[in-house]
């Protein structure tokens, strides 16, 4: 094959958005410029299952149901440019881990905050790519988020520049975000009335097309945060204090790396593409993880599309982490929030996608389960907050 100028094209319609690097601020844009004006809608349904009797202390055993609507709109502005709009829309309800104390045996079981109002929060993303060459594009980013108690500001800047012949793409780009939060919630404690935080991060990437079926990817990419990072509802039980009750207590800096490896390969006699991706997370707070996720993306007939995902994740535990403490730390920090215990998780996803003309309609289920079971490493004490969700989408996108 002498055509090095110019990418596989079953190879580019298999895999141009999934091949895509990460931006800075967490989503996934394909740098492949906007041709035609697309419209797309999704409506979800996220709901956690009710914290199980054996591990609940007190308040409401059920947690949180989220109900998300996203729209997005992309269309070309000039030969040269191209713009992409998000909005989402979530409404929140329901109750969230407080604290952990030991019940009679020492073990631990989880308080419930009361069961919140219903909250709503609004995000709003922008993207402007320019395509100063043939080969380089430069995008910009920016997006506003706002909750009652929560707003946000982020910025960013993003290059990517392919090499033909090599069928290589090399991106880098940086980001920052600037947080504001005014804790409330009803009748529950918060730890603070307003903070701040913000957020640096950058990052650099290489793809590399190996042949007409076989694409890999892989980035490095690197935050700063600073100022407020601990959870202003939640609190921490120290056994030995008259009142055994304190605010959780983080370092007001974190320092976190990931790496990021994908790979994609089309399999002709199936009609169908394997995806892998690999994650590597470490920071300073001493929190490594491992995610893995395999992905079946299957072509039935030339209209319809079948995706399996199976994603497995582990995680160790942040330093200044217990379910309960006997002692107060020498240094002031704890926590007992399930986000930073040992732990590992499964998680299941289907999708179904139907091409009709101009339309694209499509259905997703996610199942996901967190346990100490699945964690890599052994866990002594299981954290009673651990999470346990399905959510399921509906959704469509329309090409004008």
């Amino acid at each position: 094959m002498n055509n090095n100028n110019k990418k596989p094209s079953a190879l580019m319609a298999l895999t141009s958005a999934a091949m895509a690097l990460p931006g800075v601020g967490g989503k996934t844009e394909a740098a492949a410029p906007v041709s035609e004006p697309v419209l797309s809608y999704h409506v979800s349904h996220y709901r956690e299952a009710d914290i199980e009797r054996k591990d609940h202390l007190g308040g409401a055993r059920e947690r949180y149901e989220i109900d998300t609507h996203q729209l997005g709109f992309a269309a070309p502005l000039t030969h040269a440019a191209d713009l992409k709009l998000d909005l989402m829309v979530e409404s929140m309800s329901g109750a969230s881990p407080w604290y952990i104390q030991p019940d009679a045996d020492g073990r631990p079981v989880q308080a419930m905050s009361g069961a919140s109002i219903k909250e709503e929060r609004y995000d709003v993303q922008g993207r402007f790519n320019h395509f100063v060459s043939k080969d380089t594009v430069l995008s910009y980013l920016a997006g506003y988020s706002d909750e009652h108690d929560y707003q946000a500001i982020n910025v960013g800047l993003e290059i990517e520049h392919n090499i033909p012949v090599q069928q290589l793409t090399v991106s880098g780009g940086i980001g920052y975000s600037d947080d504001e939060l005014e804790p409330t919630q009803g009748t529950t404690p918060v730890s603070v009335v307003k903070a701040d935080k913000d957020n640096l991060t950058a990052f650099v990437g290489v793809g590399l097309i190996v042949n007409e079926r076989t694409a890999v990817q892989t980035n490095l990419s690197v935050s700063d945060q600073q100022g407020f990072l601990s959870d202003p509802y939640k609190l921490v039980f120290i056994a030995n204090q008259v009142n055994p009750l304190f605010a959780d207590s983080r370092p007001d800096d974190r320092r976190q790396w990931v790496w990021l490896t994908r790979l994609r390969h089309f399999v002709p006699a199936a009609n169908a593409a394997f995806h892998a991706d690999y994650r590597y997370f470490d920071d300073d707070w001493d929190v490594e993880s491992h995610t893995l996720e395999l992905g079946w993306y299957q072509n039935i007939g030339v209209s319809w599309r079948f995706d399996t995902a199976l994603r497995w994740y582990s995680q160790t535990a942040a330093y200044f982490y217990a379910p309960y403490f006997l002692s107060a730390r020498p240094d002031g920090y704890a926590t007992s929030d399930y986000r930073l215990s040992p732990y590992g998780a499964l998680g299941l996803r289907l999708k179904l996608v139907k091409k009709l003309g101009p339309w694209q309609l499509s259905a997703e289920l996610e199942s996901y389960s967190a346990k100490d079971s699945y964690s890599l490493d052994s866990v002594e004490v299981e954290n009673p907050g651990l999470v346990e969700f399905t959510t399921f989408s509906l959704g469509f996108d329309r090409v004008f």
